[in-house]
């Protein structure tokens, strides 16, 4: 995927998925900088949509903050 797409990828997820998306990277290879940005945002991706084995239902921040 050419770099160019980087952005477009994830405007379009956050406008599909109707989520806010904040990312920050620091370093003088964009590559690396991507490749590591994808990494934490698959992470963050299965922490936020697995289940709780017991109840069945996504986690929630709702009553929370």
């Amino acid at each position: 995927m050419p770099t160019e797409m980087f952005f477009h990828f994830f405007k379009s997820f956050t406008d599909g998925a109707k989520a806010n998306l904040n990312i920050k990277a620091e370093g003088t290879n964009e590559h690396h900088k991507i490749e590591a940005i994808f990494k934490a945002f698959a992470k963050a991706i299965k922490v936020a949509v697995k289940r709780d084995a017991d109840k069945m239902i996504l986690p929630s921040t709702k009553g929370v903050l």
